[in-house]
């Protein structure tokens, strides 16, 4: 009987491993499936009767062991309905049943902690299985939810439209603005839902720290806050000064000076050397060589030969090379503003020592004729070289020059010229030469006469010579004349208009009288006295003298009339101007009476000298604001417009910050700005609108109950200037209380009241008046929007489910609760990793997030399973070892019943 019992015990072992293998297979299935709760395996062993004499094995029980109280790993989901609980509790959650195309959830409740909801076609919060998630559904009348779960759901695909009642602005307006305040600009909402801009307009008021608001909306009619009221507008200038005169370009002229310390009868220059230019980066150069020193008898000709070069057929110089009749190397600029660059030299050549023997080759006597020689040692000859003999008292010389070098070639040449020369008076003499290389040989023509015969010779002095330049023309680029119309005034008044003229200046003709001093500089005169007369200068004339390319012009202007008395402190500005130009070509020679005398610098400089009169023409431009204009640089820029609309002026306007620069066209083309409102104008440069209706803003100073307000906070407000329209302030603005401005807006759909909060009187909590230059708004919240369209849906962190709409407004649907079990471990397993509720778990407990030891909602998460596959494999080792064990116990069980039976035998 103990042989049969241990094959039921081991069968029993086989049995219950089997069902922990089952188990484990499970576990690692579901390993990845959302919010799984492992099954571990439980061994209960099966005893048939047990004493202190007796035991009978009855074998081995597996049990399921659930393991539902321990969460898996919370991970970050993609899709913002995922859900998960960190702590305890599980979802509510239904199944859903669809017959004839109407879905229905069922009756009984399952329970999950798998939060993988999404939207279904219907919108109903549904996981991966098919589970509809409940939730305490939401009533926007009570404002309640509900008290039992039901089915997620949205039902309403559009949020109706609201229409704006408040805003709620903070911001601060500058205690020193620079130009105009930017207006802000709310958007608000009729009953439709159709947007408007509302908007707010700021202007400083006539004393320190009050304001002016003014209210207006896009699209309204009928009634408004504010019914175009006009006071007495802001002050308002228009002013002119002039900032850059106009001139001409002016063309770089400078000689090149080649000298020598040779005197007469010297040339000055030897073979070999040579005379360089560099003219922006460009060399030219003259050597003077045997072949082509013919062609130079001076340094004139150098500069004469270097300027060939420079105006032969490379054109890249940029400039224009003549000499003058001192016989510099002029170089002037082929184009007026642009200079060049130039650096000058001399390189020497080599120079040659000469020496010289005189030789008693025979004596006379009376059968032997007497003879000499002279010897010249260095074979090179150069320029200035003086080769000379004395024979007998007569002298014999050569000079080598630049005509004759090349014949003479070397000094060969020298002595053949030599010997030429004595045998010339050989008549005379009695005495005959020969050349031969470096040597002449004299000898007497009858015996028995005695000669002397002595040489020398002097080598060029090899002087070094230099170059030199000097710049008497200076380059300068033009200029366009620029005059500067500055505007004062406080935008968004209606009806200020600044005027002013732009016309040709006043300029009379003065002719200069040319004086030609030979050998000496050119005298030019000119009278201004004559044409202008006695009288003072007036604003507008133009007193105007062109020397060569150089433009003086002084022009009367009203920031400058008083400094010219008359005409003859005019001139004398005009010749300190001509004065400080210190490479002008000319020179003050003096400025009394209104007469101006000048000299050219250099002796043979003769300028064209003329007077600019510019193109007659004259133009009035005005431009009056209507009160939509934001900052003077709104006012500036469109007078500047309206000048550059005008042909015939040579002007160009542009605007900055509320001034107009006006700008030539050309280079030194003049014109003239007058401001009406001088002594003579008739009409004033500026007409003084009218300041639209407002609510006045005061900011610091005292509060309606007596207490002073801190410094930058509201401290009153009042409708007074509003005319007939419909805006209202707080009634009690005593230090704490609500500071509001209301206003009625007919956008169609009858009156709707929006009450503008602003914080509260005394203190820093909504409209403020602080340091800075510009306003600075920091928030603007409005509680209006537009007619909306279901966009997503949202589960918080506290359960609530929010239905999210295009117009930004969200509607809270319904409410996720957590449920809690006493045993939540003996809960019932149902497919779809669903659970229901069992004797054992103990009934439901439905709470909110975080409240009786429920856990906490996790929003765009999911929780994995708690399966550990480490541990799984483990247990999987250990029940395939069980099992092979236990069969090994029914084996050698059957092996002993095979013996017992072949007893018989």
């Amino acid at each position: 009987m103990s042989i049969f019992g241990s094959m039921s015990v081991g069968i029993s072992g086989l049995q219950a491993q089997s069902t922990a293998l089952s188990n484990i297979s499970d576990n690692i299935a579901n390993a990845q499936t959302t919010g799984f709760k492992r099954i571990d395996t439980s061994f209960e062993s099966l005893v048939i009767s047990a004493s202190s004499t007796q035991y009978q094995a009855g074998g081995v029980h597996a049990a399921p062991n659930y393991i539902n109280n321990v969460s898996g790993t919370i991970s970050t989901s993609d899709t913002p309905t995922n859900i998960a609980i960190r702590g305890n509790g599980f979802f509510s959650v239904s199944k859903l049943t669809t017959v004839n195309g109407t879905t229905t959830a069922s009756t009984e409740r399952f329970y999950t902690r798998d939060g993988s909801f999404s939207l279904n076609s219907t919108r109903t919060l549904v996981n991966n299985s098919g589970f509809a998630l409940n939730g305490f559904s939401y009533d926007s009348t009570t404002g309640l939810f509900a008290t039992s779960a039901t089915p997620v759901q949205v039902t309403s695909d559009i949020d109706s439209p609201v229409p704006t009642k408040e805003i709620d602005l903070k911001a601060n307006l500058p205690s020193n603005p620079s130009g105009g305040i930017t207006p802000t600009q709310i958007q608000v909402f009729d009953s439709a839902g159709t947007a408007h801009n509302l908007n707010l307009s700021w202007r400083q008021g006539n004393t320190d720290g009050t304001w002016q608001l003014g209210v207006t909306a896009d699209g309204s009619q009928g009634s408004q806050p504010i019914q175009s009221l006009l006071s007495t507008g802001f002050p308002a200038a228009i002013t002119e000064s002039s900032l850059l005169t106009g001139k001409n370009d002016r063309a770089q002229i400078t000689d090149v000076t080649f000298a020598t310390a040779a005197t007469s009868p010297a040339v000055g220059f030897n073979v070999g050397d040579t005379y360089s230019v560099v003219i922006n980066g460009t060399t030219y150069s003259q050597s003077l060589t045997q072949a082509n020193a013919a062609q130079f008898s001076g340094m004139k000709d150098i500069a004469q030969a270097l300027a060939d070069k420079i105006n032969g057929a490379d054109t890249s110089s940029g400039v224009l090379a003549t000499v003058t009749s001192t016989g510099d190397l002029r170089l002037s600029a082929k184009t007026a503003g642009t200079p060049f660059t130039l650096d000058q030299s001399v390189t020497a050549g080599a120079i040659t020592t000469h020496t010289f023997t005189d030789t008693l080759v025979q004596s006379a006597t009376a059968t032997t004729k007497e003879i000499h020689t002279s010897t010249f040692v260095g074979n090179t000859i150069n320029i200035d070289d003086v080769y000379s003999m004395n024979v007998n008292g007569t002298a014999y010389s050569v000079r080598v020059t630049p005509q004759n070098i090349s014949s003479l070639s070397n000094i060969t040449g020298v002595v053949q010229k030599l010997a030429s020369l004595i045998n010339q008076d050989s008549a005379t003499t009695g005495l005959t030469a020969t050349p031969s290389n470096g040597t002449v040989t004299v000898t007497a023509s009858n015996p028995n006469v005695a000669f002397t015969q002595t040489s020398n010779a002097v080598d060029s002095a090899g002087l070094t010579n230099t170059a030199t330049q000097s710049t008497y023309t200076g380059n300068i680029t033009g200029s366009k004349e620029v005059e500067k119309i500055s505007l004062t005034g406080q935008p968004g008044d209606v009806g200020t208009t600044y005027s002013l003229t732009i016309q040709s200046p006043q300029a009379k003709t003065v002719t200069p009288v040319q004086t030609l001093n030979a050998g000496a500089p050119t005298d030019y005169t000119y009278d201004f006295a004559t044409p202008y007369g006695s009288t003072a200068p007036a604003v507008g004339q133009l007193y105007s003298i062109t020397l060569g390319t150089s433009t003086y012009n002084i022009q009367m202007t009203n920031s400058n009339i008083a400094n010219y008395p008359d005409v003859a402190s005019v001139v004398t500005d005009l010749a300190a101007r001509v004065t400080a130009d210190t490479n002008s070509p000319f020179s003050v020679v003096s400025s009394t009476g209104g007469v101006l005398q000048l000299a050219t610098k250099v002796n043979d400089a003769q300028l064209s000298t003329t007077q600019v009169v510019p193109q007659s023409f004259s133009q009035a431009i005005s431009y009056t604001t209507d009160g939509t204009e934001t900052s003077l640089s709104d006012i500036s820029g469109k007078l500047a417009a309206k000048i550059n609309a005008i042909s015939g002026i040579p002007v160009q306007a542009t605007s900055s910050g509320g001034t107009i620069t006006l700008t030539g066209n050309t280079n030194a083309s003049a014109f003239y700005t007058s401001i009406p409102g001088g002594s003579t104008a008739l009409t004033p440069g500026v007409v003084v609108g009218k300041t639209p209706g407002h609510i006045s803003l005061t900011f610091g100073g005292t509060l309606s109950d007596g207490t002073t307000a801190a410094a930058g906070t509201l401290s009153h407000m009042d409708t007074a200037s509003i005319g007939t329209g419909n805006a209202t302030v707080s009634a009690d603005q005593s230090s704490g209380s609500a500071a509001q401005v209301g206003f009625d807006f007919d956008f169609g759909y009858g009156l709707q009241h929006i009450v503008l909060n602003l914080g509260n009187f005394g203190e820093a909590s909504g409209l403020t008046q602080f340091d800075g230059s510009s306003i600075n708004v920091t928030s603007k919240v409005q509680d209006g929007s537009p007619a909306g369209t279901f966009k997503d849906v949202q589960i918080n962190a506290d359960g609530t489910v929010l239905a999210n709409y295009d117009n930004g407004r969200q509607r809270t649907i319904a409410k996720v609760p957590v449920v809690l079990f006493n045993n939540p471990d003996a809960l019932s397993r149902s497919t779809g990793n669903v659970f229901t509720e069992t004797v054992d778990s103990g009934k439901a407990r439905f709470n909110d997030t975080g409240v009786n030891g429920a856990g906490d909602i996790a929003s765009g998460s999911l929780e994995g399973s708690n399966v550990d596959i480490a541990s799984e494999f483990t247990q999987l080792i250990v029940a395939q070892r069980s099992y092979t064990a236990n069969t090994k116990v029914i084996t050698t069980a059957d092996d002993l019943l095979q013996d017992t039976i072949n007893l018989k035998r």
